[in-house]
């Protein structure tokens, strides 16, 4: 059942949309509330890319979103899309989300098939990072993803939620940040924990729990490990055992909160991830950024 938080409220979200085929494509929210006592998980939700929006509007105070996904497209596809699409260059991130609203899938797959390449965004290897390209068609299907994303940022109210770094911040609005829960994990040491189901069968579905339950509880007790390392973070709290079961079941739903607790720590110490404008690039301002952790 959702939570509704009132006006004192210091809300994040995470969102991970999931590798399926489906148009839309499944996802899971995680929602917390930060307080002097920490991140406190009040939800956490199997949903669709669709509704998300409709999901989000239970939370009036929310003040940042994580999304584990590309929330746009390399530069140079973003040429050859304008140019498919009879346009001069995209000036402004708005104007792809407002194509795309319009372009089907299988119609945003031909063009990526015809552009024949998938070249990285300036983020994907900044700082060293080696994410793949938004247009990867393999396995994970980037580009799938990718492309429901966008869609699902055009459902947002645009006088509530804005993009970071693309657009301007909204006062009292809500930040809307693409973030990688596996870089939350390598620097946070909880790399070693394998969450995701590698194998099929009953036999497997132990060990895999066990996994997701490690990972969780490490999350939980980053402050007890490492308290002068991570004295800016908040600690995690998951008081409800209906909560914790998702996290137990669903890979998903674990980067789902992987993605709301990197939310959450941005929300209080903005200062700990990587600065987009560092990057000396404008093409972060139709590219996107990737919002990870640093050390200071």
């Amino acid at each position: 059942m959702t939570t509704k938080s009132d006006k004192t409220d210091k809300v994040v979200g995470g969102v991970d949309l999931t590798g399926t085929k489906e148009n839309p494509t499944e996802a899971w929210l995680v929602v917390g509330r930060i307080s002097n006592l920490g991140l406190e998980i009040i939800e956490v939700k199997k949903t669709g890319s669709h509704l998300l929006a409709r999901d989000l509007a239970s939370y009036k105070t929310i003040e940042a979103l994580g999304v584990n996904c590309p929330l746009s497209l390399p530069q140079k596809f973003l040429d050859f899309l304008a140019q498919r699409k009879l346009k001069k260059n995209y000036e402004e991130w708005h104007q792809v989300v407002e194509d795309l609203v319009f372009t089907p899938y299988d119609e945003f797959l031909t063009i990526a098939k015809e552009f024949a390449k998938e070249p990285k965004r300036i983020t994907d290897t900044a700082g060293g990072a080696t994410a793949a390209s938004p247009l990867k068609r393999g396995n994970p299907p980037m580009l799938h993803l990718t492309h429901h994303a966008i869609r699902f940022l055009a459902t947002l109210d645009p006088a509530r939620y804005f993009v970071r770094p693309m657009q301007d911040p909204i006062a009292f609005g809500c930040a809307v940040m693409e973030v990688c829960p596996q870089s939350t994990m390598n620097f946070l040491k909880l790399q070693d924990i394998s969450y995701e189901s590698k194998d099929k069968g009953e036999q497997s579905r132990d060990k895999d729990e066990l996994r997701r339950e490690k990972l969780v509880h490490n999350l939980s007790k980053i402050k007890e490990r490492k308290a002068l390392t991570f004295k800016d973070f908040p600690s995690l709290i998951i008081n409800q055992r209906n909560l914790m079961h998702n996290f137990l079941h669903s890979d998903k739903a674990v980067e789902a909160l992987l993605a709301c607790y990197a939310t959450s720590v941005y929300a209080v110490s903005p200062e700990h991830f990587e600065d987009p404008f560092a990057a000396d690039a404008l093409e972060v301002l139709t590219e996107g950024w990737t919002y990870r952790l640093k050390n200071l």
